[in-house]
């Protein structure tokens, strides 16, 4: 009997940085890439909430990183299909809990159960820091 397809492992590899939340915002999976881009392990993020997470810029009182990403994911909701968006600063704490500033292309797209329902939205980003900076 022949094993099939190891689809954790591959989602895990591919070469982009993704994630996989489930109707809670919780981290059902991430890309090795995204990890790496994120500067987080597996075990940090897997499992919890996306805004406990990844909170917003406690430094920072204009902070819309959250507020904007919760409105990706309810705009997939409500629309039903996937979407991009254009760049939107969400910084993240480096290894010492440091924010550093961030921008990010994100992406968002359903993923629908046999039922016709949604069951998951993957989340994908790209690191556009350097562009909108100028650096």
């Amino acid at each position: 009997m022949t094993e099939g397809p190891d689809f954790e492992r591959i989602f895990a590899a591919l070469p982009g940085a993704y994630a996989v939340f489930d109707l809670h915002w919780n981290y059902v999976a991430a890309t090795d890439m995204l990890l790496k881009t994120v500067n987080r392990s597996r075990e940090e993020v897997i499992g919890k909430n996306q805004f406990e997470a990844f909170p917003d810029n406690p430094d920072d009182p204009d902070a819309k990183g959250n507020a904007t990403m919760l409105a990706g994911f309810q705009r997939v909701l409500d629309e039903r299909v996937g979407h991009s968006l254009p760049p939107t600063r969400y910084d993240v704490a480096d290894e010492n809990g440091v924010f550093q500033e961030r921008w990010w292309r994100p992406v968002n797209e359903p993923v629908f159960g046999s039922d016709g329902e949604i069951r998951y939205i993957i989340h994908g980003i790209v690191d556009a820091t350097a562009e909108v900076k100028g650096s």
